[in-house]
C-alpha cells in the first residue's frame, strides 16, 4: 500500500501521476517478458495500467478549483487500487474510486475564490 499525503498545494495529484505512470512503466515491461517467455505475443492497445493513467485528466477536470493556496486544487480524494497477477508486476486490473473532500468548497466559495 502507498498512502500519499500533504498540506494543501504539497504536490500530493503530481506525486500520484508520477507513481501511477511508473506503476504502468513496470507493468507493460513485465507483461512483456511474461509474452517472450510464453512465446506469445504482446497486445499493441494500451494496458490496463496505461487506461487508469490516462483516465486521470478526466477525473481531474470534474473535481478541481482553483482556491487562494493552488490555482489546481483537487476537491476529490482518490482510492486507487490495481490487482497484479500472482507472483507478478503486471496490472491486471483495477479500481479508482473518488471521495468527495469539502463538501462545504462545491456549494460555496470564499472570498477571492
Amino acid at each position: 500500500a502507498v498512502v500519499i499525503c500533504g498540506e494543501s498545494g504539497a504536490g500530493k495529484t503530481e506525486t500520484t501521476k508520477l507513481m501511477l505512470h511508473y506503476l504502468a512503466v513496470v507493468s507493460k515491461r513485465q507483461s512483456a517478458r511474461d509474452a517472450k517467455l510464453k512465446g506469445t505475443t504482446q497486445s499493441t492497445g494500451p494496458t490496463i495500467a496505461e487506461r487508469m493513467v490516462a483516465s486521470n485528466p478526466l477525473l481531474e477536470a470534474f473535481g478541481n478549483a482553483k482556491t487562494l493556496r493552488n490555482d489546481n486544487s483537487s476537491r476529490f480524494g482518490k482510492f486507487t487500487r490495481f490487482d497484479f497477477e500472482r507472483n507478478s508486476s503486471t496490472i491486471n486490473g483495477g479500481h479508482i474510486e473518488n471521495l468527495l473532500l469539502e463538501k462545504v468548497r462545491v456549494v460555496e466559495q470564499s472570498s477571492g475564490e
